[in-house]
């Protein structure tokens, strides 16, 4: 699991920090369900187990409402299972174009900051 660094109250890093989060939390999510429908839940417990990126549902469920609303994944509920109905989410033709669009941002940025790690600073 990925540290995370620490943070003091009403430290600018935090405020960084949790903007930061959000843009990778939604690549994140496009990029799970883009190959398979999953519920909310096991979102969370994806991004939880693949690094702990995310805090908990609370950071989750609005990014889902989002790309909902920004067309960028369906949800459709199923009544399939012991636990009841769940709301599965999966990827639309308009969420696979930003994610392709938005992957090569992601590694344009990461090139660069891996280029930049080997300087020293001033």
């Amino acid at each position: 699991m990925a540290r995370r660094a620490e943070s003091a109250p009403g430290d600018e890093f935090a405020s960084w920090s949790t903007q930061l989060r959000k843009g990778i939390v939604e690549l994140m999510i496009l990029r799970l369900v883009e190959h398979d429908a999953l519920y909310g839940y096991a979102i969370v417990r994806e991004l939880k187990e693949r690094g702990g990126l995310v805090a908990g549902e609370g950071t989750v469920y609005p990014v889902l409402r989002r790309l909902e609303a920004d067309g960028l994944v369906s949800a459709s509920w199923s009544d399939e299972g012991p636990a009841g109905p769940r709301k599965y989410y999966r990827i639309t033709a308009a969420g696979e174009e930003f994610l392709g669009r938005a992957w090569l941002e992601w590694e344009t940025i990461a090139g660069a900051m891996t280029e930049l790690g080997g300087k020293k600073r001033p």
